[in-house]
């Protein structure tokens, strides 16, 4: 079987060769919707560029650095992370379809010499350029070695905006937690929990903040339903216990991630308590999970996969051009109703 060719990309897609060019160098023009179509059929044909085309002169040495950080009280927070798999395989799809390679680099968190170690990290002199995972994208120790540092770097879904780190990859946090708020008071939801995410996370403070500012709209808000997690599934139980555990326990639970409504709904299932008759649950990301398990979860979809692709993209483009391309817009996010939200009980 012959090798796949940027004319079959173009084919598959359904775009222009000009297209497919664009979008594997990284330019912005590209729709996300169209950057997802193209990623797609270079995934799906296998597509990886000429090589021995470039110039052994030239002052790239293609390679992208993913960064994410470790939890060591955390073991299993990693290994449950769907929304950071996702981002990697856009990441390595577009930076192996521009015949880029993607190091994937952990980064533990702990006070214990941190500075140190990023600033080795974000020294390493074979990487192009770097892609901060959430949590990472706001650390001030990390934030303050980039700081002073030059090089391309893309942050993922970050609270904090920094002048000399424009490149975000990101959905509208703030509006994607109101949106699925608002749906939840729209079923006739009042008495509504929620749960939400890793303190350090830019994402978890924007969600909360729609919650409450929608809440408090409606007339409706209560501090005593409000939980902290920390984006795990074993998070989203032992809060979700909390709430379960109430005198008046709440009709409705919103989990600030995916992983952590999975886990009050398995908590609820273990309870004998029916998801949605007796309490609705909803959550953000959707990760493949979501659609998955049973009932299947209300959620707010991202395009995680045409995100990562999207970053690894910018430091392709940066990398070629030698100067950074212009700041990326939030990426669109979806509500997706599906059967684990309804009306509250009338008993």
């Amino acid at each position: 079987m012959s090798k796949p060719t940027i004319h079959d990309v173009a084919r598959v897609a359904g775009v222009s060769i000009k297209t497919v060019s664009r979008v594997l160098n990284g330019e912005p023009k590209a729709s996300p919707a169209t950057r997802e179509r193209v990623m797609a059929a270079v995934a799906t044909l296998d597509y990886s560029p000429n090589l021995s085309a470039r110039s052994l002169s030239a002052a790239r040495n293609y390679m992208i650095a993913f960064v994410f950080g470790t939890y060591p009280e955390l073991p299993n927070m990693s290994l449950q992370n769907e929304y950071i798999a996702g981002l990697q395989v856009g990441a390595v799809t577009a930076a192996r379809a521009a015949g880029f390679h993607l190091l994937v680099e952990p980064l533990e968190m702990t006070p214990d010499r941190f500075s140190e170690r990023a600033a080795r990290l974000i020294s390493m002199p074979a990487v192009d350029g770097f892609i901060i995972m959430p949590g990472l994208a706001d650390d001030p120790r990390l934030l303050a070695v980039l700081a002073q540092r030059p090089g391309c770097y893309v942050r993922v879904s970050p609270g904090v905006e920094m002048e000399n780190l424009p490149a975000i990859v990101r959905i509208d946090d703030y509006r994607a937690a109101a949106d699925m708020t608002r749906h939840l008071l729209d079923l006739g939801h009042r008495h509504i929990g929620f749960i939400g995410g890793r303190p350090n996370f830019g994402s978890a403070e924007l969600r909360f903040q729609a919650f409450r500012d929608v809440m408090n709209a409606a007339g409706v808000f209560d501090p005593t339903v409000v939980r902290s997690g920390d984006y795990t599934r074993e998070s989203g139980r032992a809060a979700g216990a909390e709430l379960l555990a109430l005198d008046q326990r709440p009709t409705a639970i919103f989990a600030a991630n995916d992983g952590m409504a999975i886990g009050v709904m398995a908590l609820a299932h273990e309870r004998g308590l029916r998801v949605p008759t007796d309490l609705s649950v909803a959550g953000i990301d959707d990760i493949t999970m979501a659609a998955s398990i049973w009932p299947a979860l209300t959620t707010v979809r991202q395009p995680i996969i045409a995100m990562g692709a999207a970053a690894a993209g910018y430091i392709v483009a940066a990398s070629t051009t030698g100067t950074l391309p212009p700041p990326l817009p939030f990426f669109p996010h979806e509500l997706v109703v599906r059967d684990s939200t309804a009306a509250p009980s009338s008993h």
